[in-house]
């Protein structure tokens, strides 16, 4: 009975040992929610969250909520927040001081980012908001404390994460729940600066595109984990291509499952041992 006690003692240690922790995958779904299903992108992120995988979609209708609801989002969108999954309004901000690309007006005013908002809540009941175009100076964060103070006024609870693109200045933390810092290339990502420069890894996350391989994929994933990142999103699309968000990546099942918490190789390790011990003892035993 001593051996099995001890025995027992181990297994508890081993099944204690740590996991490679989740990350969340925050999806930029700048793809139509085709009303056919073969052709609906969004399904395949309905079926990523319902493994219980931690995904956010960030929808845009059309550089932002567009001029009216669209049915084919809302079913597409109703259907992925009931599977498990989160949605973010897509929402441009100018960098805050109106350097607005020639798509879109070229002014953007608090007003403007909050009605927006408002429009998401009313026509598709999101979760929060993606502040794209972020400005990462001292000298704007006056236009993003005006933007969060209003949001969290009209919609507690909701999640705001922005996108700078680049490591911002300290107070852009207290504005958002989330700061996209990196916005780049694998080659950027991996042998860059960013990485290093990461202070709040929680409340850091990384897009980073023209990820070519699943192999080159699963490298960014585990450098994301080694460093605590709280949001990625890695994709083969590029540039070259005019806007690499315009679908799911190729490897799109792999980046999920290496997403999700693993073992670290020595937990497993230690698991197993712990269980021939476990074994050993019992037979010994009777």
């Amino acid at each position: 009975m001593k051996r099995l006690k001890t025995a027992l003692a181990a297994l508890a240690l081993a099944t204690a040992a740590p996991f490679a922790a989740a990350v969340e995958i925050v999806v930029p779904a700048y793809f139509y929610p085709s009303w056919m299903p073969s052709m609906n992108e969004w399904n395949q992120l309905t079926a990523a969250a319902g493994q219980g995988v931690q995904i956010t979609a960030i929808m845009n209708p059309g550089n932002g909520p567009g001029t009216a609801p669209n049915s084919d989002y809302v079913a597409s969108v109703d259907a992925f927040r009931a599977a498990g999954g989160k949605v973010l309004g897509y929402v441009y901000t100018c960098y805050g001081v109106s350097h607005c690309t020639p798509e879109v007006p070229p002014t953007r005013s608090t007003g403007d980012v909050l009605a927006d908002a408002q429009k998401y809540a009313d026509w598709y009941r999101v979760d929060g908001v993606f502040l794209d175009e972020m400005a990462s100076q001292t000298g704007t964060l006056p236009f993003y404390k005006t933007v969060s103070d209003g949001l969290h006024a009209s919609h507690p609870g909701w999640q705001i994460v922005g996108n700078p693109g680049t490591v911002p200045a300290a107070g852009y933390t207290a504005v958002t729940n989330t700061l996209m810092s990196f916005e780049g290339s694998f080659s950027d990502f991996v042998n860059g600066a960013f990485l290093g420069s990461v202070t709040n890894a929680a409340a850091t996350g990384a897009i980073v595109y023209g990820v070519a391989t699943v192999t080159q994929m699963q490298q960014v994933m585990g450098l994301a984990k080694q460093h605590g990142l709280g949001a990625i999103y890695v994709t083969d699309g590029t540039l070259d291509s005019g806007n690499p968000y315009l679908h799911l990546p190729s490897y799109w099942s792999a980046e999920v499952a290496a997403a999700a918490a693993v073992p670290e190789p020595a937990s497993v390790a230690l698991l197993l041992a712990g269980l021939a011990v476990v074994g050993a003892a019992r037979r010994r035993s009777r």
